[in-house]
């Protein structure tokens, strides 16, 4: 027996119409609740040493979450959006993990107390060796 044809009676916009249609979900990467990173975030308190790339003053703060793209820290300086700045996380003693000495730039600064203490959010552009 010959394989049976299909019939396909309705016009193209009448099958358009009934194939489900896709969502937009606004926000970052399928998540909906807007988050926009690309990589998980791992909450670790460390203390860590800053300085501008264009300075010679060490500026110090503690680490508030790392990530493989990012690090977040708390600090009494204020560096400018986008300025790199080269950080050494120092892990807590006892610890196995190694120190991280990088390059990262500035992508936010807010305020955590006035005048004393600010959130500081960047990407890491380069992990010196």
């Amino acid at each position: 027996m010959p394989f049976a044809k299909a019939n396909y009676s309705e016009t193209y916009s009448e099958v358009r119409h009934t194939q489900p249609r896709l969502r937009v979900i606004t926000g970052g990467r399928g998540n909906p609740k807007g988050e926009l990173r690309k990589s998980r975030r791992i909450p670790i308190s460390c203390r860590v040493e800053i300085k501008a790339q264009d300075g010679w003053e060490i500026h110090y703060g503690v680490t508030r979450d790392l990530s493989v793209d990012g690090i977040c820290f708390i600090t009494d300086y204020v560096p400018r959006f986008g300025q790199l700045l080269e950080v050494h996380v120092i892990p807590p003693q006892g610890s196995t993990i190694k120190p991280l000495r990088a390059l990262i730039q500035v992508k936010r600064c807010s305020q955590v107390v006035a005048g004393k203490e600010y959130e500081v959010g960047s990407s890491i552009i380069k992990i010196r060796g």
